[in-house]
């Protein structure tokens, strides 16, 4: 199981770009390729930063949420 240090939230997707807002609640605009595939507004990413780069998993929506 994939466990984030960080988890945002995306708030808007508008084009190629996505809102997000951060773990210390700041908003910022990132493009939407950075993000998971079939990543959606409402969904939370999981992050965490490795050796390798920063690593992103959409987490699951909560129960009873209709997508």
């Amino acid at each position: 199981m994939f466990e984030a240090e960080e988890v945002m939230e995306v708030l808007e997707i508008n084009g190629g770009l996505t809102t997000v807002l951060l773990p210390d609640e700041s908003q910022e605009i990132w493009p939407l390729v950075r993000l998971p595939a079939g990543v959606r507004s409402g969904d939370r990413v999981g992050c965490t930063v490795t050796a390798d780069g920063l690593q992103m998993v959409l987490l699951p929506r909560p129960a009873g949420v209709v997508a």
